[in-house]
């Protein structure tokens, strides 16, 4: 139970960041570049950035069914939110349908496959659902679009280690 309230709270902070940096327009160069007290606007134009980020807010607070919702209506509103499609396929994973949350991350990588958290998403998704071949094909793409040797790319590295049973013994602790 534990384990799977941190996994839960991992993809979504990793996917709320994913999504700030999207929705701000900051590329990984430019977030660089920029200097912290700087912040890039969200363009106005995009109809569902409301419901997208009321989306994100019921996420972060485990209302999946309502987070759902507004992912839903922020597609209907912009089909080509590939984020919104991604954090769909997050919440429905979370719900329990793997394969719905495949069919919302392949949309959001469809919509834009240079979307790293969609990689991200569908990694997840195949290893819940069992398919190793398909979540280490997943978890290399993302390490690909990742900063080497960075939090991500590590974790990365560990799912793929993992599934291939390379992975090392944890040390037992010591009491």
């Amino acid at each position: 139970m534990l384990k799977s309230a941190l996994t839960t709270g991992l993809r979504f902070a990793f996917a709320s960041a994913m999504a700030f940096l999207i929705f701000s327009g900051c590329s990984r160069e430019k977030a660089q570049e920029q200097k912290p007290q700087e912040t890039a606007v969200a363009p106005a134009a995009d109809p569902g950035k409301e419901h997208f980020e009321k989306g994100v807010q019921y996420s972060l607070k485990g209302q999946l069914d309502d987070a759902i919702k507004e992912y839903e209506e922020t597609i209907k509103l912009n089909p080509k939110s590939a984020e919104a499609y991604n954090n769909l396929g997050f919440a429905l994973l979370d719900k329990g349908e793997t394969d719905k949350a495949i069919e919302a991350q392949k949309k959001a990588i469809e919509v834009n496959p240079n979307l790293a958290n969609g990689f991200f998403g569908l990694a997840m998704a195949y290893e819940k659902k069992g398919d190793k071949a398909n979540a280490i094909a997943n978890w290399k793409e993302f390490a690909k679009m990742s900063q080497p040797h960075s939090k991500w790319w590590m974790k990365a590295q560990e799912h793929i280690q993992a599934l291939e049973g390379k992975a090392k013994p944890k040390a037992a602790k010591k009491k």
